[in-house]
Protein backbone atom coordinates (compact mmCIF):
# COMPACT_ATOMS: atom_id res chain seq x y z
CA UNK A 1 0.00 0.00 0.00
CA UNK A 2 2.78 2.41 0.85
CA UNK A 3 4.39 2.07 -2.71
CA UNK A 4 1.02 2.56 -4.39
CA UNK A 5 0.59 5.26 -2.80
CA UNK A 6 3.81 6.49 -3.31
CA UNK A 7 3.45 6.08 -7.03
CA UNK A 8 0.14 7.86 -6.69
CA UNK A 9 1.87 10.70 -5.05
CA UNK A 10 4.36 10.53 -8.42
CA UNK A 11 2.03 10.95 -11.07
CA UNK A 12 0.13 13.42 -9.09
CA UNK A 13 3.48 15.21 -9.12
CA UNK A 14 4.82 15.09 -12.43
CA UNK A 15 0.99 15.75 -13.61
CA UNK A 16 1.41 19.13 -12.22
CA UNK A 17 5.36 19.52 -13.30
CA UNK A 18 3.82 18.88 -16.69
CA UNK A 19 1.07 21.06 -16.43
CA UNK A 20 3.11 24.12 -15.13
CA UNK A 21 5.76 23.97 -17.50
CA UNK A 22 3.23 23.81 -20.40
CA UNK A 23 2.79 27.17 -19.83
CA UNK A 24 5.43 29.19 -22.03
CA UNK A 25 3.72 32.64 -21.79
CA UNK A 26 6.69 34.70 -20.01
CA UNK A 27 5.36 37.96 -20.80
CA UNK A 28 3.17 40.55 -18.08
CA UNK A 29 -0.07 39.27 -16.01
CA UNK A 30 -2.51 41.59 -15.19
CA UNK A 31 -4.54 40.10 -12.39
CA UNK A 32 -8.31 42.06 -13.02
CA UNK A 33 -9.64 41.00 -9.70
CA UNK A 34 -8.39 41.60 -6.12
CA UNK A 35 -9.80 42.91 -3.03
CA UNK A 36 -7.13 44.48 -0.86
CA UNK A 37 -7.96 45.45 2.82
CA UNK A 38 -8.07 49.28 3.16
CA UNK A 39 -9.25 49.29 6.33
CA UNK A 40 -10.41 46.80 8.86
CA UNK A 41 -14.21 46.59 7.50
CA UNK A 42 -13.16 45.39 3.83
CA UNK A 43 -11.20 42.44 5.59
CA UNK A 44 -12.97 39.55 4.02
CA UNK A 45 -11.13 36.26 5.03
CA UNK A 46 -9.43 35.32 8.27
CA UNK A 47 -6.55 37.01 8.30
CA UNK A 48 -5.65 40.47 7.54
CA UNK A 49 -4.73 41.35 3.40
CA UNK A 50 -3.35 44.86 3.02
CA UNK A 51 -1.98 45.73 -0.41
CA UNK A 52 1.41 45.06 0.58
CA UNK A 53 0.58 41.56 1.50
CA UNK A 54 -0.62 40.94 -2.41
CA UNK A 55 2.70 42.87 -3.51
CA UNK A 56 4.55 40.28 -1.80
CA UNK A 57 2.84 37.12 -2.45
CA UNK A 58 3.21 38.38 -6.55
CA UNK A 59 6.81 39.31 -5.93
CA UNK A 60 9.17 38.33 -8.51
CA UNK A 61 6.32 37.07 -10.47
CA UNK A 62 4.80 38.17 -13.65
CA UNK A 63 2.24 40.15 -12.45
CA UNK A 64 2.89 44.12 -13.37
CA UNK A 65 -0.73 44.95 -12.68
CA UNK A 66 -3.91 44.36 -10.10
CA UNK A 67 -6.94 45.44 -10.06
CA UNK A 68 -8.25 47.29 -6.63
CA UNK A 69 -11.86 46.55 -5.74
CA UNK A 70 -14.34 48.14 -3.45
CA UNK A 71 -17.81 47.70 -2.76
CA UNK A 72 -20.15 50.57 -1.95
CA UNK A 73 -22.88 50.18 0.34
CA UNK A 74 -26.61 51.07 -0.15
CA UNK A 75 -26.95 54.62 1.46
CA UNK A 76 -23.87 55.12 3.17
CA UNK A 77 -22.07 57.65 0.24
CA UNK A 78 -20.01 59.06 2.85
CA UNK A 79 -18.38 55.90 3.24
CA UNK A 80 -18.84 55.32 -0.25
CA UNK A 81 -16.88 58.23 -1.02
CA UNK A 82 -14.18 57.41 1.40
CA UNK A 83 -13.60 53.70 0.04
CA UNK A 84 -13.54 54.90 -3.70
CA UNK A 85 -10.72 57.45 -2.83
CA UNK A 86 -8.72 54.86 -0.76
CA UNK A 87 -8.49 52.69 -4.51
CA UNK A 88 -7.65 55.96 -6.29
CA UNK A 89 -4.98 56.78 -3.66
CA UNK A 90 -4.02 53.33 -3.78
CA UNK A 91 -3.33 52.87 -7.42
CA UNK A 92 -1.13 56.46 -6.95
CA UNK A 93 0.55 55.56 -4.50
CA UNK A 94 1.60 52.09 -6.29
CA UNK A 95 2.89 53.54 -9.29
CA UNK A 96 0.12 51.76 -10.77
CA UNK A 97 0.83 48.44 -10.16
CA UNK A 98 -2.85 48.96 -8.64
CA UNK A 99 -5.82 50.08 -10.45
CA UNK A 100 -8.37 51.38 -9.35
CA UNK A 101 -11.97 49.74 -9.66
CA UNK A 102 -14.55 52.08 -7.71
CA UNK A 103 -17.71 51.39 -6.82
CA UNK A 104 -21.91 52.99 -6.15
CA UNK A 105 -24.82 51.52 -5.07
CA UNK A 106 -27.93 51.48 -8.11
CA UNK A 107 -30.15 52.10 -5.02
CA UNK A 108 -28.47 55.48 -4.22
CA UNK A 109 -30.38 56.98 -7.17
CA UNK A 110 -29.01 60.64 -8.23
CA UNK A 111 -26.38 60.47 -6.05
CA UNK A 112 -24.68 57.38 -7.26
CA UNK A 113 -24.88 58.64 -10.87
CA UNK A 114 -22.92 61.93 -9.10
CA UNK A 115 -20.47 59.59 -7.92
CA UNK A 116 -19.77 58.18 -11.04
CA UNK A 117 -18.91 61.65 -12.25
CA UNK A 118 -17.03 62.40 -9.64
CA UNK A 119 -14.22 58.58 -9.70
CA UNK A 120 -14.55 59.22 -13.60
CA UNK A 121 -12.98 62.52 -13.24
CA UNK A 122 -10.47 61.25 -10.07
CA UNK A 123 -9.02 58.84 -12.80
CA UNK A 124 -11.10 55.43 -11.64
CA UNK A 125 -10.04 52.50 -14.32
CA UNK A 126 -13.35 50.48 -13.49
CA UNK A 127 -16.47 50.63 -12.02
CA UNK A 128 -17.73 47.50 -9.74
CA UNK A 129 -21.53 46.15 -9.22
CA UNK A 130 -22.18 43.30 -6.78
CA UNK A 131 -25.62 41.76 -6.94
CA UNK A 132 -25.22 39.49 -4.25
CA UNK A 133 -22.92 41.94 -1.69
CA UNK A 134 -24.98 44.92 -2.79
CA UNK A 135 -28.22 43.32 -2.80
CA UNK A 136 -29.84 44.35 -6.01
CA UNK A 137 -31.64 42.76 -8.88
CA UNK A 138 -29.58 42.93 -12.18
CA UNK A 139 -32.96 43.99 -14.10
CA UNK A 140 -33.34 46.82 -11.84
CA UNK A 141 -33.48 49.91 -14.39
CA UNK A 142 -31.81 51.92 -11.43
CA UNK A 143 -28.64 49.48 -12.61
CA UNK A 144 -29.16 50.18 -16.31
CA UNK A 145 -28.42 54.05 -15.40
CA UNK A 146 -25.43 53.36 -13.70
CA UNK A 147 -24.26 51.38 -16.64
CA UNK A 148 -25.40 54.35 -18.95
CA UNK A 149 -23.53 56.74 -17.09
CA UNK A 150 -20.34 54.65 -16.66
CA UNK A 151 -20.54 53.35 -20.35
CA UNK A 152 -20.54 57.58 -21.24
CA UNK A 153 -17.70 58.55 -19.34
CA UNK A 154 -15.67 55.61 -20.58
CA UNK A 155 -15.82 53.29 -17.93
CA UNK A 156 -16.19 49.29 -18.07
CA UNK A 157 -18.20 47.13 -15.32
CA UNK A 158 -17.09 44.53 -13.53
CA UNK A 159 -20.40 42.59 -12.05
CA UNK A 160 -19.88 39.62 -9.68
CA UNK A 161 -21.71 37.41 -12.29
CA UNK A 162 -22.65 34.02 -10.38
CA UNK A 163 -26.07 34.18 -8.08
CA UNK A 164 -27.15 30.77 -6.42
CA UNK A 165 -30.30 32.61 -5.62
CA UNK A 166 -31.48 33.98 -9.14
CA UNK A 167 -31.75 31.08 -11.97
CA UNK A 168 -32.42 33.43 -14.33
CA UNK A 169 -29.58 36.60 -13.62
CA UNK A 170 -27.59 35.29 -16.51
CA UNK A 171 -30.24 36.72 -18.90
CA UNK A 172 -30.76 39.55 -16.74
CA UNK A 173 -26.80 40.01 -17.68
CA UNK A 174 -27.81 39.69 -21.80
CA UNK A 175 -30.35 41.57 -21.46
CA UNK A 176 -28.60 44.41 -19.80
CA UNK A 177 -25.78 44.12 -22.19
CA UNK A 178 -28.07 44.67 -25.19
CA UNK A 179 -29.79 47.60 -23.35
CA UNK A 180 -26.74 49.75 -23.05
CA UNK A 181 -24.69 48.38 -25.80
CA UNK A 182 -21.83 50.57 -25.97
CA UNK A 183 -21.30 49.79 -22.82
CA UNK A 184 -18.43 47.06 -21.67
CA UNK A 185 -19.58 44.37 -19.19
CA UNK A 186 -17.28 42.06 -17.28
CA UNK A 187 -18.89 39.15 -15.40
CA UNK A 188 -16.98 37.66 -12.77
CA UNK A 189 -16.68 34.73 -12.00
CA UNK A 190 -18.16 32.83 -14.88
CA UNK A 191 -21.98 32.13 -13.75
CA UNK A 192 -19.44 29.98 -11.65
CA UNK A 193 -20.96 25.98 -11.60
CA UNK A 194 -23.48 27.43 -14.77
CA UNK A 195 -20.50 28.33 -16.72
CA UNK A 196 -22.60 26.66 -19.52
CA UNK A 197 -24.74 29.27 -19.67
CA UNK A 198 -22.03 31.02 -21.27
CA UNK A 199 -22.92 29.59 -24.66
CA UNK A 200 -25.94 32.19 -24.87
CA UNK A 201 -23.10 34.33 -25.79
CA UNK A 202 -21.98 32.22 -29.06
CA UNK A 203 -25.86 32.36 -30.14
CA UNK A 204 -26.25 35.76 -29.78
CA UNK A 205 -23.01 36.54 -31.77
CA UNK A 206 -24.52 34.77 -34.89
CA UNK A 207 -26.67 38.20 -35.02
CA UNK A 208 -25.50 41.33 -36.79
CA UNK A 209 -27.05 43.61 -34.11
CA UNK A 210 -24.70 41.93 -30.88
CA UNK A 211 -21.85 44.32 -30.10
CA UNK A 212 -19.92 41.58 -28.15
CA UNK A 213 -19.89 43.89 -25.31
CA UNK A 214 -19.35 41.48 -22.78
CA UNK A 215 -16.09 40.11 -21.36
CA UNK A 216 -15.36 37.17 -19.51
CA UNK A 217 -13.62 37.14 -15.66
CA UNK A 218 -12.89 33.78 -14.65
CA UNK A 219 -11.41 33.93 -11.13
CA UNK A 220 -12.66 31.83 -8.64
CA UNK A 221 -14.28 29.74 -11.83
CA UNK A 222 -10.89 28.82 -13.33
CA UNK A 223 -8.75 27.83 -10.50
CA UNK A 224 -11.81 25.61 -8.93
CA UNK A 225 -12.26 24.09 -12.46
CA UNK A 226 -8.74 23.15 -13.41
CA UNK A 227 -7.70 20.23 -13.03
CA UNK A 228 -11.40 18.51 -13.04
CA UNK A 229 -13.44 16.70 -15.05
CA UNK A 230 -15.35 20.01 -15.74
CA UNK A 231 -11.78 21.69 -17.22
CA UNK A 232 -12.29 20.71 -20.74
CA UNK A 233 -15.90 22.07 -20.88
CA UNK A 234 -15.18 25.15 -19.20
CA UNK A 235 -11.78 25.96 -22.21
CA UNK A 236 -14.44 24.64 -24.61
CA UNK A 237 -17.63 27.00 -23.70
CA UNK A 238 -14.66 29.96 -23.39
CA UNK A 239 -13.59 29.18 -26.48
CA UNK A 240 -17.24 29.22 -27.96
CA UNK A 241 -17.34 32.98 -26.56
CA UNK A 242 -14.29 33.97 -27.80
CA UNK A 243 -11.04 34.13 -25.83
CA UNK A 244 -10.28 37.92 -27.08
CA UNK A 245 -13.19 38.15 -24.34
CA UNK A 246 -11.64 36.41 -21.45
CA UNK A 247 -9.93 37.77 -18.67
CA UNK A 248 -7.92 36.73 -15.74
CA UNK A 249 -8.34 37.24 -12.15
CA UNK A 250 -7.66 35.43 -8.75
CA UNK A 251 -10.48 37.03 -6.78
CA UNK A 252 -7.43 37.48 -4.01
CA UNK A 253 -7.83 37.04 -0.35
CA UNK A 254 -10.41 34.26 -1.38
CA UNK A 255 -7.73 32.07 -3.64
CA UNK A 256 -3.93 32.74 -4.23
CA UNK A 257 -3.00 34.75 -7.15
CA UNK A 258 -0.04 32.47 -8.67
CA UNK A 259 -1.96 29.82 -7.78
CA UNK A 260 -4.76 31.49 -10.05
CA UNK A 261 -2.43 32.05 -13.27
CA UNK A 262 -1.38 28.15 -13.06
CA UNK A 263 -4.73 27.36 -13.65
CA UNK A 264 -4.89 29.30 -17.07
CA UNK A 265 -2.33 26.81 -18.40
CA UNK A 266 -3.70 23.52 -16.56
CA UNK A 267 -7.05 24.46 -18.44
CA UNK A 268 -5.60 23.71 -21.56
CA UNK A 269 -5.55 27.20 -23.15
CA UNK A 270 -2.73 27.51 -26.09
CA UNK A 271 0.44 30.14 -25.64
CA UNK A 272 -1.71 32.52 -27.64
CA UNK A 273 -4.73 32.10 -25.38
CA UNK A 274 -2.44 32.49 -22.24
CA UNK A 275 -1.53 35.85 -23.78
CA UNK A 276 -4.82 37.04 -24.36
CA UNK A 277 -6.51 35.89 -20.95
CA UNK A 278 -4.08 36.62 -18.76
CA UNK A 279 -2.56 39.82 -20.15
CA UNK A 280 -3.84 41.53 -23.47
CA UNK A 281 -8.04 41.74 -23.02
CA UNK A 282 -7.80 43.39 -19.65
CA UNK A 283 -4.89 45.78 -21.02
CA UNK A 284 -7.43 46.83 -23.90
CA UNK A 285 -10.20 47.23 -21.19
CA UNK A 286 -7.68 49.84 -19.57
CA UNK A 287 -7.22 51.37 -22.87
CA UNK A 288 -3.49 50.63 -22.42
CA UNK A 289 -3.43 50.29 -26.28
CA UNK A 290 -4.92 53.89 -26.82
Amino acid sequence: MALLSQASNFRRLSRNCALWFCSVYHGPIIDAHTHPMLDAESQIVGEPHPPEAYRALVDGSQVSRAAAITIAHRADLDRTRTRNNAVIKLAQDSGRFFFPVCSVHPDDGPAALDEVDRVAAAGAAWLKLHPNTQGFDVADPAVAAVVSRATELGLPVLFDAYSPWDANQPGKFVNLAMAVPESRLILAHAHGPGFPQLLVYDIVARYPWWGRNVWIDISVTGAMLSGSPFADQLRWVLRKVGVDRVVFGSDYPVDDPLTAVRAVAELGFTDAEQAAVLHDNASALLGDDR
